[in-house]
C-alpha cells in the first residue's frame, strides 16, 4: 500500500495548493449562506461510495437545474433504504430532460473510438423529449482484450394538467467483450469461443404529482420492464414496481409507505430443456417520522416476502442536529434486500457464470456516524457500522481455465465497516471530494474468505474551473486487493492497486470545446478480478460541438 498511500497524499497536497491559490483570488468576496428548508424526504446517508444496487428513493419534484461532475469509479453506501431492484433512471420534471443538441467525438491510443450525440424536441416547459446515443470501442495488447459498447435512449417528459408530470424512458444497448482471462494463456481459444456479449432493453414509466391531492397524499409511482440476453442465449425478463406514498401530519410529522415489487424470470439453456429460474421480491417499508430543526426520528419496519419467505426488517433512525456548529449525529438500525439475478450479477462481475438458482442478499446494519461542516467550504464525516449478511454473493474462478467465475451464496457473514469522507467547495471554481471505506469480514460459515469483495477502497475527485474557458478534472480510485481462488483451487490475495486519471476541457468558441482525457496515468496493469489484467494507460482527445450555441 505504499504506492497507494503516496498517491493519495500527493493528490491531497495538490488539491490543498490549488484551493489556496483559488481562495487567495476571492478574498474580497462576501460570504453568502442560503438555507433551503423543505419537507422531509427520506434519503441515504452520504458516503464515500455508492452501491450499484442502490435503493429506490423518494422523488424530489422541485424544478432545480443542477450539474454533476461524476467520476468514473466504483462507489458504495453503507446504509440504504429497503429496495428490491434498482429501477432505470427517470426524469422527475420536464426541465430535468432539457439538454442541448450536441455531438461529441474522440480518438485515442488502444484503438479507442468514442462518439456521443443528443438532441431535444419540445418546448422544454410542458413537453420535452431527449434522444441520445453513444458508441465506444477499445482494444488492449492481450489476446481478445477488447470491448465495444453501443447505447441508445429516448427520455420524454410531459406535464399533464396542472398537477402531474409524466416521464417515459426507453433504453437499449449492446456490450461485446471477450473472456480473455484464461490460464494458461497458451490455450487454443478463438475469439468466438470466449465471446461475452449482452444485449439489453428497458422501459420505465414514472408519474409524480406536483401538488398534494386525495387527502393531502404525495405519490410517485414507477413501473419498469427490463430485458437482458447474453451471448450464450441466457435470457431474463424483469418487472419492477414502486409506489411510494406519503402524507404530512401538521408541520412536524409524516407517514410514508413505499411498496416495491420485483418479478424476474431467468431462462438458462440446458439439456434436455431450458431451465427457468423465478425470483420474486416484495417489500413494504412503512415509516412514521418526527422532524424538527434540532432532531429527526424515523420509526418503522419493512415487511418483506423473499421468494415465499417472510421477514420483517427494521427501519429505525435518529438524527440530532446541533445548531451552533452544524454537527449532525446519526444512528440507526436498518435492513434491506439486494436482488441477485442475471442483470445485477453481470453488472458487478462481467465474467460471471450464472448459477442454476438465485438467492437474494439480506443485509442489516447498525450504524453511528457524524457529519460536521467547517466554515463555509469544508465538510467531513465518519460512520461506523456493524453489518450482517445472509446469502451474500461471492466469486471464485471456475475450474479448468478460470476464465469465468462461479457464484457462491454465503449463508451468513458479518463485517465491521468504517467510512470517512471529506469535501471542499469554493464557489463554482473548485470542488474536491474524497473518501475511504474499510471492511473487516468475519463469521463466514461455508466459505473460507469473502471471495471477490474489496476490504479497502479509497476514492477522490477534483474539478477546478481555472477560467471561463479552461477547466480540469481529476479522479483517483485505489484499493486493497480481494481474496481469490483460482481454477487449481490455489488461494491468494490480489495486490493493492491505484487508478489515477486527469482531464481538461478548453472552450474555443461558444459552441465548441476541445477535451483531453488521460486514464490510468500510472499505467498500472492491475487485476480487479483474478486473471483479468486491465487496460493500461489510455489517452483520448476530441471535441464537443453544441448546435444550440449553449455550454
Amino acid at each position: 500500500m505504499n504506492k497507494v498511500g503516496f498517491l493519495f497524499y500527493m493528490t491531497a497536497f495538490c488539491v490543498t495548493h490549488i484551493s489556496a491559490q483559488v481562495a487567495s483570488k476571492n478574498t474580497t468576496d462576501t460570504a453568502k449562506v442560503v438555507t433551503i428548508t423543505s419537507a422531509f424526504k427520506p434519503s441515504l446517508r452520504p458516503q464515500s461510495k455508492i452501491n450499484f444496487l442502490a435503493a429506490t428513493p423518494f422523488v424530489d419534484n422541485s424544478k432545480v437545474t443542477m450539474q454533476y461532475m461524476v467520476p468514473s469509479q466504483n462507489i458504495s453506501f453503507g446504509y440504504q433504504a429497503v429496495a428490491v431492484t434498482p429501477l432505470a433512471y427517470v426524469a422527475d420534471t420536464i426541465k430535468a430532460t432539457k439538454q442541448n443538441h450536441f455531438l461529441k467525438v474522440g480518438l485515442g491510443n488502444l484503438n479507442t473510438i468514442l462518439a456521443e450525440a443528443g438532441f431535444n424536441i419540445g418546448d422544454g416547459v410542458k413537453n420535452n423529449t431527449y434522444i441520445g446515443g453513444g458508441f465506444k470501442k477499445m482494444k488492449g495488447p492481450l489476446f481478445a482484450q477488447e470491448f465495444t459498447d453501443v447505447n441508445f435512449s429516448i427520455n420524454s417528459a410531459h406535464q399533464i394538467g396542472e398537477d402531474h408530470d409524466l416521464s417515459v424512458k426507453f433504453t437499449t444497448g449492446s456490450t461485446t467483450r471477450y473472456a480473455y482471462g484464461f490460464m494458461p494463456s497458451s490455450l487454443p481459444y478463438t475469439k468466438d469461443n470466449i465471446l461475452n456479449k449482452y444485449n439489453s432493453a428497458g422501459l420505465t414509466v414514472h408519474l409524480a404529482n406536483k401538488t398534494d391531492a386525495f387527502f393531502g397524499l404525495h405519490y410517485t409511482p414507477t413501473i419498469s420492464f427490463d430485458y437482458l440476453q447474453s451471448g450464450v442465449d441466457e435470457r431474463e425478463f424483469e418487472t419492477s414496481i414502486a409506489a411510494p406514498v406519503s402524507k404530512n401530519l401538521g408541520t412536524d410529522f409524516k407517514i410514508s409507505v413505499q411498496p416495491t415489487a420485483s418479478f424476474s424470470n431467468t431462462v438458462l439453456p440446458t439439456i434436455p430443456s431450458n431451465l427457468t429460474i423465478v425470483n420474486n421480491l416484495f417489500s413494504m417499508p412503512s415509516t412514521f417520522s418526527w422532524i424538527t430543526n434540532k432532531f429527526q426520528v424515523h420509526l418503522g419496519a419493512a415487511p418483506t416476502i423473499n421468494n415465499g419467505t417472510y421477514a420483517v426488517l427494521p427501519q429505525v433512525t435518529g438524527v440530532a442536529i446541533l445548531p451552533n456548529n452544524g454537527l449532525r449525529v446519526e444512528l440507526g438500525w436498518a435492513g434491506h434486500f439486494e436482488k441477485n439475478n442475471l442483470r445485477t450479477l453481470a453488472a458487478f462481475n462481467p465474467w460471471v457464470r450464472i448459477p442454476n438458482n438465485f438467492s437474494n442478499t439480506k443485509i442489516t446494519e447498525q450504524f453511528l456516524g457524524f457529519k460536521l461542516p467547517v466554515g463555509n467550504h469544508f465538510t467531513y464525516g465518519v460512520t461506523l457500522s456493524l453489518l450482517e449478511y445472509e446469502n451474500q454473493a461471492l466469486f471464485k474462478n471456475a475450474f479448468t481455465d478460470g476464465r469465468l467465475f462461479h457464484v457462491f451464496f454465503e449463508p451468513s457473514m458479518r463485517a465491521v465497516q468504517l467510512q470517512a469522507n471529506v469535501s471542499y467547495t469554493l464557489q463554482e471554481k473548485l470542488n474536491v471530494l474524497g473518501g475511504v471505506t474499510y471492511k473487516k469480514f468475519s463469521g463466514l460459515k461455508v466459505q473460507n474468505e469473502a471471495w471477490g469483495l474489496l476490504p479497502l477502497e479509497l476514492n477522490g475527485s477534483l474539478h477546478w474551473k481555472f477560467s471561463h474557458k479552461l477547466s480540469f478534472t481529476s479522479t483517483l480510485y485505489a484499493w486493497d486487493g480481494a481474496q481469490a481462488m483460482d481454477a487449481q483451487m490455489a488461494t491468494k490475495k490480489l495486490p493493492a492497486a491505484a487508478d489515477f486519471s486527469l482531464g481538461a476541457t478548453f472552450t474555443v468558441v461558444k459552441s465548441a470545446k476541445f477535451w483531453l482525457q488521460l486514464n490510468n496515468i500510472l499505467d498500472n496493469r492491475y487485476q480487479r478480478w483474478n486473471q483479468y489484467e486491465v487496460f493500461g494507460r489510455n489517452v483520448v482527445a476530441g471535441f464537443v460541438y453544441s448546435f444550440s450555441g449553449k455550454q
